[in-house]
């Protein structure tokens, strides 16, 4: 019976580890588009490659190419990305500045439909394709959460270059 009980034990561990494997290198991947798309030229610095995959897990389709969403969308988003706190301090603070004047200032950007959209969460602009960046469940850590969170970055680094 104790060998019964142990042999049970070691089953149970191992497939709690290999779903803990599983989970790993999911989160690997989504640290990777980051990476990958920082690090190399065309579509991937513009949104696209691996991170795109990832975005169904953010609630919507994959991630739109950033060349595509137009300044409107981005600069809503990016202040989202700001409120929502993925993304912050002086760096995200002056580009979100600096492409707000690109709009001709608040009172234009408000009339902006991409802008709106950006506001809410809606990565897409005119590129014909959504991403819902609102992951939900406040702070909890979840897949869904660090996909909107590397798509923040993605935003902001874009923002960044169209300077």
């Amino acid at each position: 019976m104790l060998t019964l009980r142990t042999a049970g034990l070691v089953l149970f561990s191992s497939s709690l580890l290999l779903g803990a494997t599983a989970h790993s290198q999911l989160l690997d991947a989504v640290k990777g588009a980051v990476g990958g798309a920082s690090s190399s030229s065309g579509a991937s610095s513009s949104g696209g490659g691996l991170l795109g995959g990832l975005g169904g897990a953010a609630g919507g389709t994959a991630m739109p190419s950033l060349s595509s969403v137009g300044t409107g969308n981005l600069t809503g988003v990016l202040t989202y990305c700001m409120q929502n706190k993925y993304v912050g301090g002086s760096d995200a603070k002056n580009v979100q500045s600096q492409l707000m004047s690109k709009l001709g200032g608040q009172g234009k950007a408000q009339s902006d439909p991409g802008y709106k959209q950006g506001l809410s969460g809606i990565l897409g602009g005119n590129s014909g394709q959504t991403m819902d960046l609102n992951a939900g469940g406040g702070n909890s850590g979840g897949l869904k959460q660090q996909v909107t969170d590397a798509a923040c970055e993605q935003v902001l680094k874009y923002g960044k270059s169209m300077l």
